[in-house]
């Protein structure tokens, strides 16, 4: 599948999923149905076990993404509760997810890129969320996220004070993971994404899974810590951690396929 001519565009590249904001003369802000159409690609993604990565991005020179738009946020707050829908959806995706930042963040386009597992920002870039200016109060899945990932002083910064804040201040405060120059983006981005995709995907989205948990507390209940522990010991009975010990010997590159090897092969190596 590949439509890369819409407003939210969904391009599959081998084990790599890309899903591109295309509407940079409205500095890639989201309607309604722009944000049912971005749903829609990470549901189809969902589909398909063979892509191992994510990758957001915008177009344009100078937007990543305006966040929702403000002419529906005049109505009665449905677009609000997709737009959380979304944003819920993108940080709960198993695979790991990288979100290359073309330009600013404002608003919701914030929220978006703070779902993903890695953020590439470019020199330049700032992130402003300006709920407070106009009297909305940002949603509680919203100010959980920012509190969580960002820490309470940050998520107050952004959220109460609506500063504005610099692309240096977003990397060394944890937001971004990476920053570059505007004509390195592409080129890291792709790298990134190419070098996810040759991990054991078992160990990739396992640890993911556990780190978020971490992060939202959910891993000291027991059904989680048990849960936890089957991804530990999945990962210890797979196929790739045969194949990956192997390569190394053998002085190669891996090739992962996140099998769990049979209980004939287990007690045999037993």
């Amino acid at each position: 599948m590949s439509d890369i001519n819409g407003a939210i565009s969904l391009a599959l590249k081998g084990a790599i999923a890309s899903i591109t904001l295309n509407n940079p003369q409205k500095h890639n802000s989201l309607s309604a149905n722009d944000i049912e159409l971005f749903l829609s690609h990470l549901e189809y993604v969902e589909t398909r076990p063979e892509l191992r990565v994510l990758v957001i991005t915008g177009n344009g020179p100078k937007t990543f993404c305006a966040g929702v738009s403000l002419a529906e946020l005049e109505g009665d707050g449905a677009i609000e509760d997709l737009f959380q829908k979304l944003t819920d959806k993108l940080a709960n995706i198993k695979i790991p997810t990288l979100c290359a930042m073309n330009g600013s963040a404002f608003g919701g386009g914030a929220e978006i890129s703070l779902c993903c597992d890695f953020r590439i920002g470019v020199k330049g870039m700032t992130v402003q969320i300006p709920a407070a200016r106009f009297g909305l109060c940002y949603p509680i899945n919203g100010i959980q996220r920012y509190i969580q990932r960002l820490g309470v002083n940050t998520a107050k910064r952004l959220l109460m004070a609506a500063e504005t804040i610099d692309a240096d201040t977003l990397l060394s405060g944890g937001y971004l993971t990476h920053l570059v120059e505007k004509e390195e983006l592409t080129e890291t981005a792709e790298q990134m994404a190419e070098n996810l995709s040759k991990l054991a995907p078992l160990a990739v989205t396992g640890m993911k899974q556990i780190c978020d948990q971490m992060v939202e507390g959910s891993l000291y209940t027991e059904e989680c810590a048990e849960n936890a522990q089957t991804i530990v010991q999945n990962c210890r009975q797979s196929k790739d951690l045969l194949e990956g010990l192997n390569a190394m010997r053998e002085g190669r590159e891996p090739e992962f396929t996140g099998e769990i090897r049979p209980e004939n092969e287990k007690s045999e190596d037993q």
